[in-house]
């Protein structure tokens, strides 16, 4: 084998061991991914572009509307000639050309606040947009975290096991040199089977969390995703929170929910005015340019051709008959740049429209709006009361969180000491398997507890900071 093919082979290798590589995902990689690759986000991005249309179009409509039309028709039997006012029984062709322009100059300002309702529905997808994104982004953070969670859990669980486990090997040699009941070792094996059960279930419980981020990443379930399991410790005390007023006020100010809801307000209140509008008289201007060519619009050719005198059948007093000359005329259509110049009209117009009545379709739409406004006013207050509830809720949650975390540690604490002495008994035979057993499962517990304080404080901790406006970082 060749120096090349070598090389080759190695950078194929090196791609290979690179492919197999797996790559860990912090919070920010899986949040930005997850924006990238969700199909709903991509739709209201499409939205979006759907409604910057509408507003171009809106605002095109204020223009005059200008258009060019022609025709080319060939007349068979007995017509009226548009341009010659003469019947034609022959066939005919005739060219109609106009261009035609229209403006409206004023319809109770409709057309404008169209214009405006279309922005302010704009700005609506806008914030509907930047809110998906957000709440997105909310639910990435709360499974990346709850994956976080499952892992040291799964690693306390795991903890359990080699302990238990540990203590039936030490059991099982006194068991066998007569220093232990059997059935301290029938104790010792139930509880590491106990503890074997929880570690599956906590197993168990970290693939369905992996599972829940993918989907929200929309990554197939088949993928391999390792998380950077960031380190958290609660160093801040009850002091550190935000207070709940101030992440209010803000959220009321900047969140895109309350943003949307307030521009909702303003286009169902455009929508009034545009109902308004309809009682209104309207004026528009028009103007025209055309002309056209006939087939049947016939000038003589040439010279007359003398051919004598014919009698009339007319007698003069004297008896003789009266004649008259006879010509011979030929005719040719008249030429299309002469029939052009000579057929040319133009109008302007202005026309007025005054509603009368329409079976109170215009009363029907007032009234509908104005309920429509009050709906989003509601809906404003609505939007407001919710987050306030919410933002309290999260504060009152972290508080309480955080002092159970607070007591759990020092629990945690104390049974790990009382957990330690036990141990130190029952090698020396001072107490049996159950004490032993009991002290570990209350330390198992009280370290589960303490676990769940600390990530349910770290969430609320994150909800007041999402509403805060600060980046969802561990």
């Amino acid at each position: 084998m060749t120096g090349r093919k070598l090389i080759l082979l190695a950078l194929v290798l090196l791609l290979i061991q690179s492919a197999k590589a797996q790559k860990k995902w912090t919070l920010e990689q899986c949040i930005e991914y997850a924006l990238q690759h969700n199909i709903e986000i991509k739709q209201k991005e499409l939205s979006l572009k759907i409604q910057e249309s509408s507003v171009r179009q809106s605002k095109a409509s204020l223009l005059p509307t200008i258009t060019a039309n022609g025709s080319d028709v060939i007349n068979w039997g007995k017509s009226v000639d548009r341009y010659t006012n003469q019947f034609a029984d022959t066939r005919t062709n005739s060219v109609n050309l106009y261009l035609q322009g229209n403006v409206t100059l004023f319809n109770g300002f409709q057309m404008l606040n169209n214009v405006k309702r279309n922005i302010d529905n704009l700005k609506v997808q806008e914030y509907q947009l930047e809110l998906s994104k957000d709440l997105k982004s909310l639910s990435v953070t709360t499974a990346f975290l709850q994956i976080v969670y499952d892992k040291e859990t799964l690693i306390n669980k795991e903890n359990q096991v080699k302990l238990s486990q540990k203590q039936t090997d030490r059991t099982q040699k006194l068991v066998d040199a007569g220093s232990r009941a059997k059935g301290d070792l029938f104790n010792i094996n139930s509880q590491l089977a106990s503890d074997q059960v929880q570690y599956i279930k906590a197993e168990n419980q970290l693939n369905l969390s992996t599972l829940r981020l993918k989907q929200l990443m929309d990554l197939p379930g088949d993928t391999t995703l390792e998380i950077e399991t960031p380190v958290i410790e609660l160093t801040e005390n009850f002091g550190g929170l935000q207070d709940p007023y101030a992440v209010y006020d803000y959220a009321i100010q900047n969140r895109p929910e309350i943003k949307g809801a307030e521009m909702q307000v303003e286009t169902s209140k455009k929508s009034l005015s545009i109902s308004k509008g309809g009682i209104s008289p309207s004026l528009s201007f028009s103007a025209s340019l055309g002309s056209g060519f006939s087939g049947a619009n016939q000038i003589l050719d040439g010279t007359p051709v003398f051919n004598g005198y014919n009698p009339t059948g007319d007698i003069t007093t004297s008896g003789d008959k009266v004649l008259s000359p006879n010509f011979t005329y030929n005719y040719a259509t008249k030429q299309w740049s002469d029939q052009i110049v000579d057929n040319r009209n133009y109008s302007i117009g202005f026309h007025l429209r005054i509603p009368i009545f329409n079976g109170l379709q215009t009363h029907t739409n007032i009234s509908q709006s104005k309920i429509a406004v009050q709906q989003a006013e509601l809906q404003l207050e609505q939007s407001k009361r919710d987050m306030r509830q919410t933002i309290e809720q999260a504060y009152a949650d972290a508080r309480s969180s955080f002092k159970q975390y607070e007591a759990a540690k020092i629990q945690v604490e104390s049974l790990q000491e009382a957990f330690t002495y036990s141990e130190e008994k029952f090698n020396a035979g001072m107490i049996d398997a159950f004490e032993y057993n009991s002290a570990k499962i209350k330390l198992d517990l009280a370290m589960s507890q303490l676990l769940t304080a600390k990530f349910d404080y770290v969430f609320r901790v994150k909800v007041l900071d999402f509403y805060y406006g600060k980046p969802l970082t561990l």
